[in-house]
């Protein structure tokens, strides 16, 4: 059995702010200390990052830290993408085993695999944070490629998205702090169901991609896939053509042999720009001939509705959800940005799954498994039920 509780301060002396934020997830569990600490804070708080870490460490006496910077944090109580914050949540379990990992540069996945190598990795979780320096994508392969499939949730930290600072963004594991730095906590012992929301509905018809280079789609279905795009495009309503501006993207099918897709089946990529000589679409994912896509739009009517079906299977699934906790990585654009109101997401698990502690924070992408794979997700939520 877990112990877990969640804390939450908006206080702008950051120091302070994490006191209050680890003594009240503490509290909130009827703990004094903690076997592991996630620790995640808003970019208000970037250069006293190694103090506010180590102030958690005293407070909840252990090193087992883990977490990063972000432009927001999120607790159960609500969701902070505006303002100055902090987030905690704290664990201790019977039967928790926590293997902490952390590698710096371009082949951390490599060290990562190679510290996980020792360890029974069956029922195991690997939570994992990356920075902006480097692919989360080749990072998954490379500790995949090391050590074979191991479920992996989590996501890229986030910079302030108003002004650039440097660094623009930190991780942290135990004593390490960087901003080149991987950061993971492997979890045996305990259970865990994961869960993706959208963001985006697909419109149109899918598309088989038949030319293509890198990160450039020249041709879909043996056409300019500019004009699969126009023909796409013909088929939204006037109101949706008016909302048009940042938000379609491309969805990338995540099982090519469905026969049916629908909301929450792709894999949600940024539409670069178009090439007008030879009407090519350029994205930010390498693509390959004879994969599936289709173009969605972001509305805030799709993500809502889509979070709400992930919470009712999260709900079918675990049923009565005494004794979990939770980590929630929430994409950067959505929170009020994309619904114009606070505590969007919160709000839908607390009306679906109940009052449970959880933590998180506002990524520049989300990591999390969809059947056997794992997948770098875009403008998603992910949630990790614990327990």
């Amino acid at each position: 059995m877990i112990l877990s509780g969640a804390g939450h301060s908006n206080e702008s002396d950051g120091l302070k702010a994490a006191r209050l934020a680890t003594h009240s997830a503490l509290g909130q569990a009827t703990l004094t200390q903690a076997d592991l600490v996630f620790v995640f804070v808003t970019h208000h708080h970037l250069e006293i990052a190694q103090l506010l870490v180590q102030e958690v460490m005293e407070v909840a006496e252990t090193v087992n830290v883990v977490g990063c910077s972000g432009m927001g944090v999120l607790t159960d109580d609500r969701e902070n993408d505006r303002e100055p914050g902090v987030a905690v949540l704290v664990m201790v379990g019977e039967d928790l085993d926590v293997v902490l990992v952390h590698e710096r540069g371009e082949g951390a996945g490599i060290g990562i695999g190679e510290q996980l190598l020792p360890y029974d990795k069956d029922d195991a979780l690997l939570v994992m944070v990356t920075g902006l320096f480097g692919d989360p994508a080749r990072f998954m392969k490379q500790i995949t490629d090391n050590i074979g499939h191991l479920p992996i949730v989590g996501g890229m930290a986030s910079p302030n998205p108003w002004e650039r600072t440097e660094p623009p963004s930190l991780q942290w594991c135990g004593n390490e702090i960087g901003e080149d730095l991987v950061v993971g906590v492997l979890l045996r012992g305990v259970n865990f169901a994961t869960g993706v929301a959208q963001g985006c509905q697909p419109f149109g018809q899918a598309y088989t991609i038949t030319q293509c280079d890198d990160q450039m789609i020249h041709q879909l279905a043996f056409g300019p896939a500019v004009d699969a795009l126009k023909e796409a495009m013909d088929t939204l309503s006037a109101e949706e053509k008016a909302h048009l501006r940042r938000n379609i993207f491309i969805g990338l099918a995540m099982d090519e042999y469905a026969v049916e897709r629908k909301l929450g089946d792709y894999l949600i990529r940024t539409l670069m720009g178009i090439e007008e000589r030879s009407g090519g679409l350029g994205i930010n994912e390498s693509v390959s001939v004879g994969q599936t896509v289709q173009f969605n739009l972001r509305t805030p009517g799709a993500a809502h509705e889509d979070m709400v079906q992930v919470m009712k299977r999260l709900k079918a699934e675990k049923g009565s959800l005494a004794g979990v906790c939770g980590l929630y990585f929430n994409c950067m654009g959505r929170g009020f940005g994309l619904y114009a109101q606070p505590d969007h997401d919160v709000l839908v698990m607390r009306k679906y799954l109940g009052a449970f502690p959880i933590a998180g924070f506002f990524g520049q992408a989300e990591f999390a498994p969809v059947g056997e794979r794992n997948f770098v997700h875009s403008y998603t939520g992910a949630l990790v039920l614990l327990w």
